[in-house]
């Protein structure tokens, strides 16, 4: 269930997806994932995974993830328990959560497993807690709130971002 708020979570994970593209087809390229206690990071997931099909140029400029760089990864069927491992049935948040969850639930799904956990959307919830900035952008509100990025678009960087504007909304 994906939803825009959330109930006073102590604890959660904050993940990010990198994909080979946006359509149905596409698949996981990358992982990244903080878990969150008590408004502190305590812990760091991040994965590098063999989609098994092409990385193009243009997707490969965005993430800097190419081809080379996921040819000696473990497939999805690998990575994907040890990441649900990791969550251990945690509230999940994560920035335009139907994209990430869309590929993380047909994933799971084709691989048998069950991902049960409510998700957050922190794009909905910035709309909602910032109705009237022009962007939402993960980029554009790490910008506009001074979240340092080290390196947008890669899973890990991400989540981290995602983390640090969810739980500066919270306040």
């Amino acid at each position: 269930m994906i939803c825009s708020s959330e109930r006073n979570l102590d604890k959660f994970v904050v993940f990010d997806l990198e994909t080979t593209g946006i359509g149905s087809a596409e698949k996981i390229t990358e992982i990244g994932a903080v878990k969150v206690e008590c408004g502190e990071i305590i812990e760091r997931y991040s994965r590098l995974v063999n989609p098994e099909k092409y990385i193009s140029p243009e997707i490969e400029r965005l993430t800097g993830i190419s081809n080379a760089m996921v040819a000696s990864q473990p497939p999805i069927r690998d990575v994907l328990p040890e990441f649900l491992a990791f969550t251990e049935g945690l509230p999940l948040v994560a920035h335009n959560a139907p994209f990430d969850c869309s590929f993380l639930f047909r994933e799971a799904e084709a691989l048998g497993l069950r991902v049960d956990a409510p998700v957050v959307d922190t794009l909905r919830l910035a709309r909602r807690v910032f109705p009237k900035l022009p962007s939402y952008k993960l980029t554009f509100l790490t910008d506009y709130f001074c979240i340092a990025q080290s390196d947008a678009h890669r899973a890990w960087c991400d989540a981290e971002a995602t983390a640090k504007l969810y739980l500066m909304m919270r306040q």
